[in-house]
């Protein structure tokens, strides 16, 4: 019997490797007609738009903080009941059979009673605990608890996740999928114009011979590590700079303030979001990609790397090693030096960078949006 399978598109550009995750899922189910597929988002969203998938768009109403204080409690007491939703609400999402959320979110599923598949992607908030303040640990806590309890299906994108899983939160074993997911359809197809080299370039005003970073700016991401080893590197390669990426706040008053103290600012260039478009000149121009995160479940980036044959030079942690294989160089993302050496050997080596690219675009053909649908079906498949 077809299902009617609710995507919860709600993640935004802003949201880190999540927006890609989400894209990769839908390049995979949208040739599936075995099932029918529902996209929700937010009322603005636009990037949907020309999809050949249902779309509905709805504006979320804010809660207040009594409603908000009421949904905690129903998280912790497992309630399932949609106590603050309107009958329109209500009707919006009453045909889905199945809801597949790509992030840790309980907006609607938990609340709704109904069959639902959510991905867990990390459960760092038990590895660096002084990242988050007490409430962020608090509704963390709330989250993967009842969502774990209460799910159909948990998919993670690595063993190391599964086994954080079954230690930290509890459930049947039975239950979680390891799902690699392969980057987004754009990345694996994408068709460069010659011309628009020089007007990214120009654009951004980015610099001849530049190391690419995009990330985030959150404590996890690692970037003051990243700047005091560019700063070793700086010392044999004054001609390359560190372009980085993504949010401006969080971390990011400590991120400037430790490039204006090294007196990088010439160097190290932080241009913010970029046009999702540009991103695939970025990789390309750059010399490589560095990771040097100190947790991650599995990287987006480093798919996106690999896919547009980029090299890569990544931390060590976590399942990153899992990830990259022997197809990247890895390193000690406490380690400055370490950083600093590894970065060097790359910007040394050109054969060595043009060998770990070719063994990353390896990598990820071996797997692709064919084999991650099929996954995905076997797990909506078991759901009765």
């Amino acid at each position: 019997m077809q299902k009617k399978i609710g995507i919860l598109a709600f993640a935004g550009e802003k949201s880190g490797g999540v927006f890609q995750y989400t894209e990769s899922i839908i390049d995979a189910l949208k040739n599936d007609f075995s099932n029918k597929y529902i996209i929700f988002c937010n009322e603005e969203e636009e990037r949907f738009d020309k999809s050949s998938l249902e779309v509905r768009k709805i504006k979320i109403k804010k809660t207040t903080r009594f409603q908000n204080s009421i949904r905690y409690l129903q998280l912790l007491f497992f309630y399932r009941k949609p106590l603050f939703f309107s009958e329109d609400e209500k009707k919006f999402f009453d045909d889905i059979t199945v809801f597949l959320c790509p992030m840790v979110s309980s907006y609607p599923h938990f609340y709704l009673g109904k069959p639902y598949v959510f991905t867990l992607h990390d459960l760092q908030e038990r590895y660096y605990p002084h990242f988050f303040n007490k409430k962020e640990k608090i509704i963390r806590w709330l989250n993967n608890r009842s969502l774990v309890r209460k799910a159909d299906k948990i998919i993670c994108e690595s063993s190391f996740v599964k086994n954080d899983i079954l230690k930290f939160v509890g459930t049947k074993e039975s239950k979680i999928h390891i799902i690699q997911t392969p980057p987004p359809e754009v990345f694996l197809n994408f068709d460069f114009l010659e011309s628009n080299f020089s007007v990214v370039k120009s654009k951004y005003n980015l610099p001849d011979k530049f190391i690419f970073y995009p990330a985030q700016c959150w404590h996890h991401k690692n970037h003051i590590k990243l700047i005091e080893a560019f700063n070793i590197v700086r010392e044999k390669h004054d001609d390359v700079s560190l372009v980085l990426t993504g949010s401006q706040q969080n971390n990011y008053i400590n991120v400037m303030d430790k490039i204006r103290e090294l007196k990088l600012t010439k160097s190290i260039i932080h241009l913010g979001y970029i046009d999702y478009e540009d991103l695939t000149y970025f990789y390309k121009m750059s010399e490589f990609l560095v990771m040097p995160t100190l947790f991650e479940s599995v990287s987006i980036p480093i798919y996106e790397a690999f896919s547009l044959e980029v090299a890569v030079c990544s931390s060590n942690v976590v399942a990153l090693p899992e990830q990259v294989g022997d197809a990247g160089l890895l390193f000690d993302p406490f380690d400055i030096q370490d950083i600093a050496q590894k970065i060097i050997l790359f910007l040394e080596n050109e054969s060595l960078r043009r060998d770990k690219a070719a063994k990353g675009l390896n990598r990820i053909l071996n797997f692709n949006h064919d084999q991650f649908r099929d996954k995905l079906l076997k797990v909506f498949n078991n759901i009765n």
